[in-house]
């Protein structure tokens, strides 16, 4: 019977995935400055999944690597909660396999994308991506910071997620999960161990470029991630993963 719904799960992984799309080159102006000397960051094109990984497709992930399977994890790259949700190594939760794969660390999100060949998106490919989206789909800052609250007030709500595999535009950035991004440590520290987003939110905000509605939105992601450890796996969090263009 599992083994029945592991092949199902599989196809419709297969089914669900889709070309990853390309990010141009360009620049953009970070709504927290981490360093107060670079106001805009120039990009160049990399390509970037159209939506985070599925429950289906980590599956094919777990299946072909048995060393990332929940019971088989090395404790180092966990904390102890990593794939709580499965009933099994090979079984995903009924319903799940569409939903955006949560509960997985930093160590096995990147192991995932370097099997697909890829890897998981610097923080200045992320939130220019971010940008990108959102010009994509025509949001208003407002509409923006709306979409952002919404997913932080009741995550659980937001967690399904169809996607065309013809699709030619990103999907599902702001309203799904959380998304892990490779230096992701850089928000930690800063010269002498100092976490620069761990204060009060008054302390902290002062990394803010400005004070509109998107820029409020975009630092809370801040310093969401700043209560993150490479072992860490919530059921908020996922990811996606980027890839560089072919030379």
């Amino acid at each position: 019977m599992y083994k029945w719904l592991s092949v199902l799960s599989m196809v419709v992984a297969a089914q669900a995935a889709a070309e990853p799309v390309i990010i141009p080159a360009g620049e953009y102006k970070p709504a927290v400055l981490l360093d107060e000397t670079v106001e805009v960051v120039v990009m160049p094109a990399f390509k970037l999944d159209a939506a985070p990984v599925t429950y289906a497709q980590y599956l094919e992930f777990v299946s072909e690597n048995e060393k990332w399977q929940r019971d088989n994890i090395a404790a180092i790259f966990h904390d102890g909660n990593y794939l709580k949700s499965w009933p099994g190594n090979e079984e995903l939760p009924a319903g799940f396999e569409s939903k955006a794969v949560t509960q997985v660390s930093w160590f096995a999100a990147r192991a995932y994308c370097d099997a697909q060949s890829g890897r998981l998106p610097t923080l200045d490919e992320w939130e220019y991506a971010s940008n990108y989206y959102l010009q994509q789909q025509n949001l208003s800052d407002k509409e923006y910071a709306q979409m952002l609250f919404a997913r932080n007030s009741n995550p659980t709500a937001y967690s399904k997620q169809d996607v065309d595999a013809n699709i030619e535009h990103l999907e599902y950035m702001h309203n799904r999960v959380n998304e892990w991004v490779e230096d992701y440590q850089l928000l930690l520290t800063n010269g002498d161990n100092n976490d620069l987003l761990a204060g009060s939110c008054g302390d902290s905000a002062r990394f803010m470029a400005d004070f509109g509605d998107a820029s409020y939105a975009t630092f809370f992601r801040y310093q969401s991630r700043s209560n993150y450890r490479p072992q860490s796996t919530t059921s908020t969090l996922g990811f996606r993963c980027a890839y560089d263009m072919e030379k």
